[in-house]
């Protein structure tokens, strides 16, 4: 790196989404989701933004997928919206040209028409970049990225299940959205009719907080949720659910009837900023029919779902509105938030790379009224 490689988090100053990057702390030394892999098509540039930094992804003529700061070190100007010439990143502005490894290989006003024989001084950051899963990670912090595995999405192509992703913008940062992900109170009102329709009644449940995650298993067996029960649990099976916040950024949702039949919701929450997410929704599903019937539903299961998530979205619009009503906003809590309480403390030791208080860890009862 020379004088002329904008590495992040050396402005004096850092403004708007910046400041998410210079606060993130021990929270970059993860891997992000920049794009689904059927996002990052060849030959075109994805403009990717996780912490508040710009990130260019792109392939390299062999498929690999490979990741630079999203600014070209001349002027300034964003790579992803150049173009790629033999695996290169070309600069729109005035056609200077990067490997994959970020050095300048080309600069026309320099070289001419034709590539010197050896790279220029001058380079930009590179990222580490994996396709697994379906997904483009990026790797934006300084540690060795393989020493920090990609999260294994649950039921990934295995035999029996089905599997899609969707795609969302969300407001809200990702202490906010992982609560959304995990929390049950709201579903009677935000997912009305739709997902869940409960009379008044006692939720019990079992949170454990473990050093990297919250996890809470549901102790309701007869509770039922908008999901075509026709289909999902047409032997009225008893329902086993629970929820999961694996530290720093993902959500999952099990519901299962017995071995056959099984719903389950996975997030990964990318921050792009301090006000908004990039969620990557992964729906796996198994019923009892055979798996080529179950894959003809699902555009029905589709539909159902991102109505549901729609239905999010606009609520944590709703939240945002909110939150900015008022300076400095004060949250109370109350039991059911046991929840909410424990992936903000998680989220915090993260940030600052140490470990949860001992007394906040293990488990706890929880009950609450629907």
């Amino acid at each position: 790196m020379n004088d002329h490689s904008a590495r992040p988090g050396t402005t004096a100053e850092p403004s708007g989404r910046h400041r998410v990057w210079q606060s993130s702390g021990e929270l970059k030394e993860h891997w992000y989701v920049a794009c689904t892999a059927a996002e990052l098509r060849r030959k075109r540039i994805f403009a990717a933004t996780i912490l508040g930094l710009g990130i260019a992804v792109f392939r390299k003529s062999d498929g690999t997928a490979r990741a630079l700061l999203d600014q070209c070190v001349h002027r300034g100007t964003a790579l992803s919206a150049g173009r790629l010439i033999d695996s290169c990143l070309v600069c729109p502005y005035h056609g200077w040209r990067y490997d994959e490894n970020g050095r300048v290989v080309h600069i026309p006003t320099e070289d001419g028409a034709a590539l010197p024989g050896k790279p220029h001084a001058y380079s930009q950051r590179a990222f580490a970049a994996r396709e697994a899963f379906g997904l483009i990670w990026v790797y934006p912090g300084d540690r060795d990225p393989e020493a920090a595995p990609v999260f294994d999405m649950p039921y990934w192509k295995s035999p029996g299940w089905v599997n899609y992703y969707m795609v969302s913008r969300f407001d809200g940062d990702v202490n906010g959205l992982a609560q959304n992900f995990m929390d049950v109170p709201h579903t009677v009102y935000v997912h009305n009719k739709i997902f869940r329709t409960s009379p008044a009644k006692l939720m019990r449940s079992t949170v454990e907080f473990k050093p990297a995650s919250v996890e809470v298993e549901y102790h309701e067996s007869a509770d039922t949720i908008g999901m075509m029960p026709w289909l999902t649990n047409p032997q009225r099976a008893p329902l086993e659910h629970t929820d999961k916040f694996f530290a720093p950024n993902i959500t999952r949702c099990d519901y299962h009837w017995g071995s056959t039949s099984g719903f389950v919701i996975t997030s990964q929450i990318t921050p792009v900023d301090g006000r908004s997410c990039r969620v990557y929704t992964l729906i796996s599903y198994k019923f009892p029919l055979p798996v080529w019937l179950s894959k003809t539903l699902r555009p029905l299961i589709h539909g159902y779902t991102r109505a549901v998530l729609e239905q999010d979205i606009r609520i944590m619009r709703i939240n945002r509105r909110g939150l900015d009503n008022s300076p400095a906003p004060e949250m109370k809590n109350v039991k059911a938030d046991l929840v909410h309480v424990g992936i903000e403390r998680l989220i915090d030791a993260y940030r600052h790379g140490t470990p949860v208080i001992e007394k906040h860890l293990g488990k706890r009862p929880v009950e609450f009224n629907l």
